[in-house]
């Protein structure tokens, strides 16, 4: 049989398993899978860790680790819903400490007709609000809709009389850092908050809130916050009729051009890179990277670089806090700019056999009508990771990365002075960058300790593994990532020269202490 027909008929059958109802799926959902098959979803998941996880054992060994699934099993010996099951299960995959490794609770589906309505109906009571947890408190840092507008740094006592303190303490052991580091589980929870409480609640169009604003309780029922559309009165036969606001076709155009050139965040409406010059100070620019998975980089950089030579910066601030990563190559690419010689930031990582990067999980997060053409290229993505993954004298198999061969400096590299602000929410490629430019002299980092660890992390390809029977997803990296720049304290992030932690009345007072702190210290080493 052709190759191209074998292909077809695996999308087929792909689409008639996915063709369950909704109602099924979320009856079946409710009901207590019995101990047995559920004792096979820990056998899944302990296998699928040792045949694809490389490190496995870098922060935990594996007399540790087997202890815990043996330990779990002995807890299921009766039956267990998905949920009840997912906080049995969930903490051992935490206690490898690899952040990136996850399980996520399982949903509940929504029909086609349901999503509709609720995408019409506009942002969720939970969506319309950005949160953090700090000091044990979890508080609204940026409000979305002037609808149920709340100021900042106000703080959220209960949802639905749920407090955050409780859903902390109940899904704590579900989730982890990379290695012992603290910042980033602060940051995560925050972030996690609203899959965490429609987890316990369900999705809703109105939820109560009991909020704190300095010494003051208030509720507050927040609904759904629905798109507004923008109309314009028209004058016809003294008749007022409403009509749409007509399209800028052009500008609507060139905005989505910026867009994909500069990236964009959609919760604070800001391009995820960017470069702008302190007003105060003109020799002093900031460049901010939200993540390294949005925009061209490759046009980015070169663009910024080139203007920071022509602007004659002499001091630059690279602001990675709250960046959770993304591209290696990203990563890579800036790295080029900041460095006067050939570079090699990455050892070749670490996989767990010629075939386990095979694991792609393309086809799961990708849309059905894309189906034909991942079948079409994985055959190639096999070749290519089959032959670039090679074995090694101890025994271990290495797959070459961007960053793991020699590169050469970009001609626009900056030589200036060099501020990089970090914070727990610092992760991922983020350090991959901040760890490589650590050992720079000229280079000075201020903030807090990074969420993700000095030494490397475990990502790459991320593939999402569903356990059989509970139907709770596993997400794994495939490729132990590790900077050239090594320290000895493993497991922890990278430390600020200068430790600030900005307070949640500096957020109230829209302060930046971090930044505050560099121009300060721009100003009084040039006196």
């Amino acid at each position: 049989m052709h190759k191209s027909t074998i292909g077809f008929l695996v999308l087929i059958s792909i689409v008639l398993t996915n063709c369950t109802s909704v109602e099924q799926f979320n009856q079946k959902l409710e009901q207590p899978i019995p101990a047995e098959q559920l004792q096979k979803d820990i056998d899944y998941t302990q296998r699928k860790l040792e045949r694809y996880y490389p490190n496995l054992y870098g922060y935990i060994s594996k007399e540790q680790l087997n202890y815990k699934f043996d330990s779990i099993r002995k807890v299921v010996s009766k039956p267990m819903t998905s949920k009840e099951f997912y906080f049995v299960i969930s903490p051992v995959i935490a206690s490898v400490r690899q952040g990136h490794m996850s399980m996520s609770p399982v949903s509940k589906r929504v029909s086609k007709k349901e999503a509709k309505r609720l995408k019409k109906s506009g942002d969720g009571p939970l969506s319309q609000f950005v949160f953090e947890w700090k000091a044990e408190k979890l508080y609204v840092v940026k409000s979305k809709s002037k609808k149920n507008k709340i100021d900042e740094g106000t703080e959220v006592v209960s949802v639905n009389e749920r407090t955050p303190q409780d859903l902390f303490s109940k899904y704590r052991k579900s989730f982890t850092s990379d290695g012992f580091n603290t910042t980033f589980i602060r940051k995560s929870f925050g972030k996690r908050f609203s899959l965490f409480m429609t987890n316990e609640i369900g999705i809703n169009d109105s939820l109560t809130y009991v909020f704190k604003k300095k010494d003051s309780l208030f509720t507050k029922v927040v609904s759904r916050n629905k798109p507004v559309v923008k109309t314009t009165p028209v004058v016809k036969d003294s008749v007022k009729i409403v009509a749409k606001t007509p399209v800028d076709k052009a500008k609507l155009k060139k905005e989505k051009k910026l867009k994909r050139i500069y990236g964009f965040d959609a919760t604070s409406k800001e391009y995820v890179k960017s470069l702008k010059v302190v007003p105060t100070d003109s020799s002093v620019a900031i460049l901010k990277i939200k993540n390294f998975s949005q925009g061209r980089y490759y046009r980015v950089y070169d663009e910024f670089f080139d203007s920071i030579k022509k602007m004659n910066i002499k001091t630059l601030v690279i602001d990675l806090r709250d960046n959770p990563g993304g591209r290696v190559s990203d990563a890579v690419d800036l790295y080029s700019y900041l460095t006067d010689k050939e570079y090699t930031i990455l050892q070749p990582a670490e996989v767990t056999s010629k075939t386990s990067m095979w694991k792609w999980g393309a086809f799961r997060s990708a849309p059905k009508l894309a189906y034909p053409f991942l079948a079409a290229a994985y055959p190639f993505y096999m070749g290519f990771s089959y032959f670039r993954t090679t074995k090694k004298d101890d025994g271990k198999y290495y797959y070459k990365l961007v960053g793991s061969r020699p590169q050469k400096n970009s001609p626009n590299y900056f030589s200036g002075k060099v501020y990089v602000l970090i914070n727990g929410g610092s992760f991922s490629a983020a350090c991959i960058v901040a760890s490589s430019l650590k050992s720079n002299p000229n280079i000075t980092f201020v903030g807090e300790e990074t969420g993700g660890a000095f030494n490397g992390t475990v990502a790459g390809i991320m593939p999402v593994v569903q356990l059989p029977n509970s139907k709770i997803p596993l997400r794994l990296g495939l490729m132990n990532i590790k900077t050239i720049n090594q320290t000895d304290l493993d497991g922890r992030g990278i430390f600020p020269d200068k430790e600030i932690i900005p307070t949640i009345e500096d957020k109230i007072a829209n302060k930046d202490p971090e930044l505050e702190w560099i121009l300060e210290d721009v100003k009084n080493k040039r006196q």
